[in-house]
């Protein structure tokens, strides 16, 4: 890949506390926020967005006097490929950088392509739950499968890249270290995904959610790697931190942390509640409820396989619990029916 100059550059904003943020578009979600702070040897950067953002990375930074070299310290909230995978080839570009991440994150992912590629199958196969018609499904996990050819492609592009997930320094939850100019705080924070942390700013009280707390879609979580245990558990001991300052890897900072993070816990019953209500009504499949939970805007988006999968760890939920059974179908799709 080459590290050119995009035609629209986005730019990098000064935000308040001493960070800087630049808001990276990226061919699938919501666009990136990268937050960042000017150090006296370098840049501190809180993730660094998808491979294929990296040119526009670049080009922001050059807007400060900054590049790529500058960069020398990255702390990743967790390993999403919007969040993580840029890393594959910003070790030819920064390679000064420090990597930093949840400590099991290395180990656990190893090769980041073949992780991704278990990722695409587990998208695959929460579609074949959800879609009925076959028609229907074909096009789906087609587009799906478009979008995850052009990430592979995107790494096969340079002959710089490295497969290899590389952390430097593990982190731990409550580890408390100096990085850069100023002392980080890190809070192992499970649910949405498996080595999700946050970073925080004790000093300042700013917390970096990375995907916890979004504003663009309140409650989400991945079901492929995360856990709706742990999302409530996660969301339960914020509720007790001095968080000041909550900003989110997507969309607008935080106006209220505490309120926004129990209106979330708050929505995650109200959906459950909704799923009950739905099947007390008729049986329904996956695409069903998560239409009717969420909206079928949802499909315009890359949203649609964490919208289903939220709805979807709260129908297993409810199985645990003996509320519904599961009529599943040779092709692999499912309907739920709420025992009597």
């Amino acid at each position: 890949m080459i590290v050119t100059t995009p035609k629209k550059v986005p730019p990098m904003e000064e935000i308040g506390d001493e960070i800087f943020k630049i808001v990276l578009p990226q061919p699938f979600y919501a666009p990136n926020n990268i937050y960042l702070f000017v150090d006296n040897d370098g840049l501190t950067l809180i993730d660094s967005g998808y491979i294929e953002s990296v040119p526009m990375l670049q080009a922001s930074l050059k807007t400060r006097g900054f590049s790529l070299r500058d960069i020398k310290n990255i702390i990743y909230t967790h390993n999403h490929l919007d969040h993580i995978s840029s890393s594959l080839i910003l070790k030819s570009y920064a390679p000064k950088a420090v990597y930093y991440g949840y400590r099991a994150m290395q180990d656990g992912v190893g090769n980041y392509l073949d992780s991704m590629r278990l990722f695409e199958q587990a998208t695959e196969d929460l579609f074949t739950v959800a879609f009925g018609d076959p028609v229907q499904l074909e096009k789906i996990i087609s587009e799906s499968r478009s979008g995850w050819v052009n990430f592979y492609s995107k790494f096969q592009e340079t002959k710089k890249g490295d497969p290899i997930l590389r952390i430097d320094k593990a982190i731990d939850h409550n580890d408390s270290m100096e990085i850069g100019d100023r002392r980080f705080r890190f809070i192992y924070t499970p649910g949405h995904n498996l080595y999700h942390i946050t970073p925080v700013i004790q000093e300042s009280g700013v917390y970096f959610s990375g995907d916890l707390i979004i504003a663009n879609l309140t409650a989400i979580y991945s079901e492929m790697d995360g856990s709706l245990g742990d999302y409530y558990f996660t969301l339960s001991k914020l509720l007790e931190e001095p968080i000041k300052r909550l900003l989110p890897a997507h969309g607008h900072e935080i106006e209220d942390p505490m309120r926004t993070i129990t209106l979330v816990k708050k929505t995650l019953s109200i959906l459950e509640k909704g799923v009950i209500r739905r099947l007390r009504e008729s049986p329904s499949d996956l695409l069903n409820l998560m239409e009717a939970a969420i909206g079928k805007k949802v499909h315009n988006g890359g949203h649609l396989p964490t919208a289903l999968g939220l709805i979807y760890s709260i129908i297993k939920k409810l199985i645990l619990e003996g509320l519904i059974r599961i009529e599943k179908r040779d092709s692999g799709y499912e309907i739920f029916h709420l025992k009597e």
